[in-house]
């Protein structure tokens, strides 16, 4: 039985909801120049022009609607791709400036799309708006400096008809256009240290579970190590030292007794092994932390070679090849606590270990198939099983029955690694 548990990351779902808000803000804002570039006259352009004789190329009326149409739709795709390369976006919001030394006067939607610009580049970073904001201040430096007239919605209007009117104009532009970037990107700046802050304050929470996780882990260690290292130890001395507590022991005796001292040591040593992974605090005598490897798929061999020297009928067949690591590990302790569960409730069953190697699984089937002493209920080892296996992507199925114990895991391994093992097991 497996189970499937499909949870959003919280940093993809910020990612969606980030770029959602970042996106709507550009497109509503591109609306905005489009509905001022929509709402500013072109008949009153194109009066300007009859009226005008200075006009090198005055165009007609159709030539000039295909213009503005044109030169808006370049601004407001400027606008819609600053997040993607201010100085792409002010090209385009530029690009209408070209007609102005011929046609002496510019919609002044065109400036605003280039505000725009600067304001939506300052939201990324204050370099990415030096381009469009110096492109701005240029516009409003030729505006105030000559006497050509600005289209907006009301009609034409000029910086001012003295030097000194047109530079307080200038001023004031300058100071609004300055506090509208320096605004944007302080606030932009502001919400992004927010965010390091909130990204820091969840690492910080996560090491503190991890901390904590450790420290119960720690616990349980010392738990196993004060609990069940002492009594297996103390089965271990006790099954050695009977020979010599009673001599008129007979040498079959004396052998089972040995095997049980052997079979304990062995356990104690696992049991350190899982001390090490619990506790990580363990070290060895050169002061470094004890790293003795972990049971391997290789390792099963033996774990059969030492079942049957206890008097279990195991009967293996197939083959892994190179198993890794992880894996590895986990079938290790699925065919021991197999051969533990047939121990305990059909000791004189036959047990078959089939192991199986697909494509891209490893796995096994062991089956008891002899009569035990009763079906029985899903262990803590069993349970604990389960867990390794599913932690890996795997399945494992347990059937407990009256007449035979049936287990089957199978995991997932690496199809490229398994394309270059060689059979070792």
């Amino acid at each position: 039985m497996t189970t499937t548990v499909s949870t959003a990351s919280p940093s993809a779902v910020y990612s969606v909801v980030a770029w959602c808000r970042r996106e709507a803000v550009t497109v509503v804002l591109a609306l905005v120049v489009a509905g001022f570039l929509v709402v500013t006259p072109g008949l009153t352009i194109a009066m300007h022009f009859e009226r005008t004789a200075s006009i090198l190329m005055p165009p007609d009326r159709d030539t000039l609607a295909v213009f503005t149409a044109v030169a808006g739709a370049c601004v407001v795709v400027g606008v819609l791709l600053t997040k993607r390369s201010a100085l792409l976006a002010t090209g385009l919001t530029l690009l209408p400036f070209l007609m102005v030394p011929w046609w002496q006067t510019f919609v002044w939607g065109w400036l605003l799309g280039t505000i725009t610009v600067a304001a939506l580049a300052a939201t990324v970073s204050w370099r990415r708006a030096v381009a469009p904001y110096a492109a701005a201040l240029s516009i409003v430096a030729v505006y105030c400096k000559t006497e050509t007239p600005a289209v907006l919605p009301i009609g034409f209007v000029t910086a001012g008809l003295t030097p000194g009117s047109r530079l307080v104009v200038f001023v004031l532009y300058v100071a609004a256009i300055t506090a509208v970037v320096a605004i944007i990107a302080s606030i932009s700046t502001l919400e992004r240290a927010r965010r390091q802050e909130l990204s820091a304050l969840v690492k910080e929470t996560h090491a503190l579970h991890i901390e904590l996780i450790a420290g119960e882990r720690a616990q349980v260690a010392r738990d196993l190590h004060d609990v069940v290292a002492h009594h297996v130890s103390l089965v271990a001395v006790r099954a050695e030292s009977a020979p010599y507590q009673h001599p008129d022991l007979n040498a079959a005796a004396r052998a089972v007794l040995a095997d049980i001292a052997e079979d304990a040591r062995q356990a104690l040593g696992e049991l350190r092994q899982v001390l090490v992974v619990l506790q990580r605090t363990e070290v060895s005598g050169n002061g470094q932390p004890s790293r003795a490897p972990q049971p391997k798929a290789a390792d099963i061999d033996e774990l059969v070679l030492s079942a049957q020297a206890a008097g279990q009928h195991v009967d293996v067949d197939g083959g892994w090849g190179t198993v890794p690591s992880a894996q590895g590990y986990v079938l290790y302790r699925a065919v021991q606590e197999g051969l533990t569960n047939a121990r305990r409730h059909a000791p004189r069953s036959l047990v078959t270990l089939a192991r199986t190697r697909a494509c891209s699984t490893v796995g096994f089937t062991m089956t008891n198939l002899s009569r035990g002493t009763g079906p029985a209920e899903p262990g803590r080892g069993i349970i604990g099983m389960r867990e390794r296996v599913e932690s890996l992507g795997g399945t494992m199925t347990a059937e407990f029955g009256e007449d035979r114990f049936h287990l089957m895991v199978t995991l997932p391994v690496d199809v490229t690694a398994h394309g270059r093992a060689e059979v070792s097991v």
